[in-house]
């Protein structure tokens, strides 16, 4: 077992829409400065062979670009969902991992829960575990700066409602300078986008808010 403290797992999910179980899972398990020590990234098997609900997918269209050639390329595998839970817990028990983090926590958190109980696995996380929102993190420190506020209104990352976005993509375009950057919004990808999100809102060494859910953190920013 691995005994460095503070170990995260960041976790991202993909689902064909806001009611509906995860498609596409990916998680990284990293330390507080981001330094990887294990990831994985499956497709839900008895999800994504469901032609019926796929089509409806926000994303439908990369499961013949992204995935079928992730697939070709044997990049990614269709695991039953069983079997990633218990991998997931796994890897939890096996790195001692005692925070679970995600951007906006409350849609993932919510998919976990409602893939659980469309496919029977119960209860996921067996042991206390602290909960992290990267979205809640992120904008109680470098989103809430100054120089994130004239940035992102010279760029144009402001959305109809004339607020200023805070979404994972802005955070990591400002985050690494790249104002072109897209997300892929496959779950692997974005889990590793936000594991550097991670780390930099811990070398902020400010107050984490451990909890906080669903909390609207946007507001922060657009005060």
């Amino acid at each position: 077992m691995i005994t460095r403290k503070n170990m995260i797992i960041t976790l991202d999910t993909e689902t064909c829409g806001l009611n509906d179980p995860i498609y596409d899972i990916g998680w990284t398990i990293a330390d507080k400065k981001g330094a990887i020590v294990s990831q994985y990234h499956a497709l839900v098997k008895e999800v994504f062979t469901d032609g019926a609900r796929m089509t409806k997918a926000y994303f439908a269209k990369k499961v013949f670009t992204d995935y079928a050639e992730m697939l070709d390329g044997q990049k990614i595998r269709l695991v039953p969902w069983l079997e990633i839970i218990s991998i997931l817990r796994d890897q939890i028990d096996t790195y001692n991992v005692n925070i679970v983090a995600a951007y906006n926590l409350g849609f993932d958190k919510k998919a976990l829960g409602i893939t659980s109980k469309h496919l029977g696995t119960g209860q996921i996380l067996t042991k206390p575990i602290k909960m992290l929102d990267l979205w809640q993190f992120s904008c109680e420190t470098f989103l809430n700066s100054v120089r994130y506020k004239k940035l992102a209104i010279q760029k144009g990352w402001v959305s109809q409602a004339g607020n200023i976005q805070t979404n994972a993509q802005a955070a990591y375009r400002f985050l690494t300078g790249n104002p072109y950057f897209e997300e892929d919004h496959t779950a692997l990808s974005d889990a590793l986008i936000e594991t550097e999100i991670l780390a930099k809102c811990f070398s902020a060494k400010s107050k984490i808010p451990y909890g906080v859910i669903n909390a609207q953190p946007w507001r922060i920013v657009n005060a």
